[in-house]
């Protein structure tokens, strides 16, 4: 049958009606285990808008504790924020757990039932009617793939298989927004692109904000539309992908006929901030996207310029200077 199922209806509704808020929103938040251990987040402000986000990391960054925090499973000791316009730790914020799904890094199932079981027992817990959890748990079986195997044990599912299982609970009850913590782990290549085309999926067609944690550079730059790099509780960079591909795009490499003499080379400062200098090639990240204002400027400068090659970055050169900035020359 063609068109949109219910579960797709009911989250574009929802959407729809609740545009005016951000996705998530917090100021200088902090996040403690223990009244005198060292915070687990240390005052983090960010608003993020709808869509995709990653939340990018080593282990041990704060990635499921910010989870966590933003679920309400975990009290902050410091700061504000919230969640779909509720604030964090307001007293309507139990009610604001109907509105998010959450899919776990670690497997929670039982091995012993099957996963439409589970999925609709899970749908009961987040305040479906029987009735329509069960509906609700066929709809997201078939969403996610697992239509024909629902009726099995999860016993016997592969860990792909499982993680779809996982994916399924978080979305039964048709969610605003859902958090995924590691949803890839464990994953061969082929069950990564399957997950993460389900999560694109998961935007585009249910119209639910995502919120991504994972240490694996490829799967935030293959689904999220803003980025968010953590790292000892701590935000080290954040904005949106088109931002960063847009400062991304100003770093060119510049190959010169013959060499430049001493002034020349400090005159670089003119163009842009230099970032390497190997054997007569220079690294620059210019001021304006304009590779043709370094001819002109080589001509002002009595030098040939050759050759102007784009050095876009991948995330992983981005998360390294985000986690190790380069201090001084």
């Amino acid at each position: 049958m063609e068109g949109y199922s219910l579960i797709q209806i009911g989250a574009r509704l929802v959407a729809a009606f609740n545009l005016e808020f951000l996705l998530i929103a917090f100021e200088n938040l902090e996040v403690r285990y223990a009244a005198t251990a060292v915070p687990a987040l240390k005052g983090l402000s960010l608003s993020l808008e709808r869509g995709i986000v990653g939340l990018l990391g080593p282990n041990g960054a704060g990635k499921s504790t910010l989870l966590k925090a933003l679920l309400g499973l975990l009290t902050p000791s410091g700061g504000t924020g919230s969640v779909l316009g509720v604030a964090l730790g307001a007293p309507e914020a139990a009610k604001l757990r109907s509105r998010i799904g959450y899919m776990p890094e670690y497997d929670a199932l039982i091995e012993d039932a099957s996963a439409y079981e589970q999925v609709a027992f899970w749908g009961e817990l987040s305040g479906l009617a029987p009735e329509a959890s069960r509906d609700r748990a066929h709809e997201v079986l078939y969403f996610v793939g697992l239509d024909e195997a629902r009726y099995r044990p999860v016993s016997g599912y592969s860990t792909g298989m499982r993680q779809r299982v996982k994916l399924a609970q978080a979305l039964v009850h048709s969610p605003e927004l859902i958090f995924l913590d590691e949803p890839t782990n464990g994953l061969d290549p082929d069950g990564r692109r399957r997950m993460l085309d389900l999560v694109l999926r998961v935007h585009a067609e249910l119209g639910t904000g995502v919120i991504l944690a994972s240490h694996l550079l490829g799967d935030v730059e293959r689904v999220a539309d803003q980025l968010v790099i953590l790292d000892q509780g701590e935000i080290k960079a954040a904005g949106s992908m088109a931002g960063l591909r847009k400062a991304l795009a100003k770093r060119v490499e510049l190959r010169f006929l013959d060499p430049l003499n001493p002034a020349q080379e400090a005159a670089l400062g003119e163009l842009g901030t230099v970032l390497e200098a190997r054997n007569g090639l220079y690294d620059l990240e210019l001021v304006e996207a304009d590779p043709a204002g370094a001819f002109r400027w080589a001509e002002g400068q009595g030098t040939t310029l050759v050759q102007v090659t784009p050095r876009h970055d991948r995330l992983d050169e981005v998360l390294l200077r985000a986690l190790h900035p380069v201090t001084g020359n």
